[in-house]
C-alpha cells in the first residue's frame, strides 16, 4: 500500500468525506480498499482530524460528525455546511474558470457532474446566457498537459525549457516527473531534475517547450513533500519582513519558518531567500505594506532601492 505524506493524506481525506456521506455508513475496509488508504492511518484521520472540523464558535451544529461502528463509517455534514454558498462575482468567475480547466482535460465519460456544476455555474453569472465567461488555455496548454499525464503514468523522461521565476532565468531541463498536479490556480509537476540533482516543483505555465525522450526511470514510492522546493531548515539566508494587514497574503503564498503576531493587525515573518532577484520582486510588489526588518548583509532595504533604481533607468528616470 502507498505511503502517504502529509498533504496526500489530506488530499485522499478530502476525496473520502463526499463519497462515505453519499454512501451513507459504507464499510471501512471497502474505503480502505477503494482509496489506497492505509487502515490506521484512515481511522486516525476521522476520529482526530475530521471530527474537529468546523467554524466558529464550533458548537455541534457548527462541527462535522464522524461516527465509527461496527466495522462502518456514518459522517454528517453540520447544519452550517448546509447553507447555501454566496460567492461574489470574482469568487464565482474564479470557480468557473478553474472548472473549465479541468474539464478541458477530462475525459468525456467522467465529465457528467463537473459539466453540470459548470452549467449552474454561468447561467447564475448572466441570466439568460451560459457564454458569460469563456476560457481558453491556450493552444498549447492542453498538448503539454497531456505529455506531462503520459511521461508520468510511463515513468518516461521529458526534457523542458523553464523559465525559474526565482532566479530570473531559462534553461533546459532533464526531468524525471513523478506527480502532476493543480494548485491555487496553476498546474504543477513534481520531478526530479537532472540539472539540480534533486526534486523539484515546475509551474507548467513557465514551461515553454516540452519533449518526452526515449529515457525511463525508476520513481520514489512517494515524492518528497515540497513546497516550490524552498527549504526553510536554515540552509538559505533568511530576512524577516513586516507585513502590513493587507499583505499577510505573503504567509500563506511562500514558505517560512515563522510568523509573529505584532500590535495593529501587522505579522512578522522570516523568509527563506532563494535568491536576490526573488527578493527584489517581492519587495517591489508589496511596495510599503512590507519593510524588511531584519536580514544578513546585500539582502536588506538595499535590495528594493537597487532593483528600483534598475527599473528607473529603463525607462530612462
Amino acid at each position: 500500500m502507498t505511503i502517504l505524506t502529509a498533504l496526500e493524506r489530506l488530499r485522499r481525506l478530502l476525496a473520502v468525506i463526499p463519497w462515505v456521506v453519499e454512501r451513507d455508513g459504507p464499510l471501512i475496509d471497502e474505503i480502505v480498499e477503494r482509496f489506497d488508504y492505509r487502515r490506521s492511518e484512515l481511522l486516525e484521520d476521522l476520529e482526530h482530524v475530521l471530527f474537529f472540523v468546523g467554524v466558529h464558535p464550533f458548537t455541534p451544529d457548527c462541527l462535522i460528525d464522524v461516527s465509527v461502528a461496527e466495522g462502518r463509517v456514518w459522517i454528517r455534514y453540520a447544519d452550517w455546511f448546509r447553507r447555501p454558498m454566496r460567492l461574489g462575482a470574482a469568487e464565482t468567475i474564479a470557480l468557473y474558470a478553474a472548472g473549465r480547466s479541468v474539464a478541458a482535460i477530462t475525459d468525456d465519460d467522467e465529465l457528467g457532474p463537473l459539466e453540470r456544476a459548470l452549467t449552474k455555474l454561468a447561467s447564475g453569472m448572466a441570466p439568460g446566457d451560459d457564454r458569460a465567461v469563456e476560457v481558453c488555455l491556450g493552444p498549447d496548454s492542453t498538448h503539454m498537459i497531456d505529455i506531462i499525464r503520459a511521461a508520468v503514468t510511463d515513468r518516461v523522461s521529458v526534457d523542458i525549457d523553464y523559465y525559474s521565476y526565482g532566479r530570473d532565468v531559462a534553461g533546459a531541463r532533464l526531468v524525471d516527473p513523478y506527480r502532476f498536479y493543480a494548485d491555487k490556480g496553476h498546474w504543477y509537476v513534481t520531478g526530479h531534475c537532472h540539472e539540480a540533482g534533486s526534486q523539484r516543483v515546475f509551474r507548467l505555465d513557465r514551461i515553454s517547450r516540452c519533449e518526452p525522450t526515449s529515457l525511463t526511470f525508476d520513481g520514489p514510492d512517494a515524492a518528497e513533500e515540497v513546497v516550490d522546493h524552498i527549504p526553510t531548515d536554515g540552509r538559505l539566508p533568511e530576512v524577516v519582513v513586516e507585513l502590513a494587514t493587507e499583505a499577510r497574503w505573503v504567509v500563506e503564498e511562500y514558505p517560512h519558518s515563522g510568523v509573529e503576531e505584532i500590535s495593529g493587525g501587522k505579522v512578522r515573518v522570516c523568509l527563506p531567500v532563494s535568491s536576490p532577484q526573488w527578493l527584489e520582486r517581492l519587495l517591489l510588489r508589496l511596495g510599503p505594506t512590507g519593510v524588511v526588518v531584519e536580514a544578513p548583509e546585500g539582502l536588506g532595504i538595499e535590495v528594493r532601492s537597487a532593483a528600483a533604481r534598475r527599473i528607473l533607468a529603463v525607462y530612462g528616470v
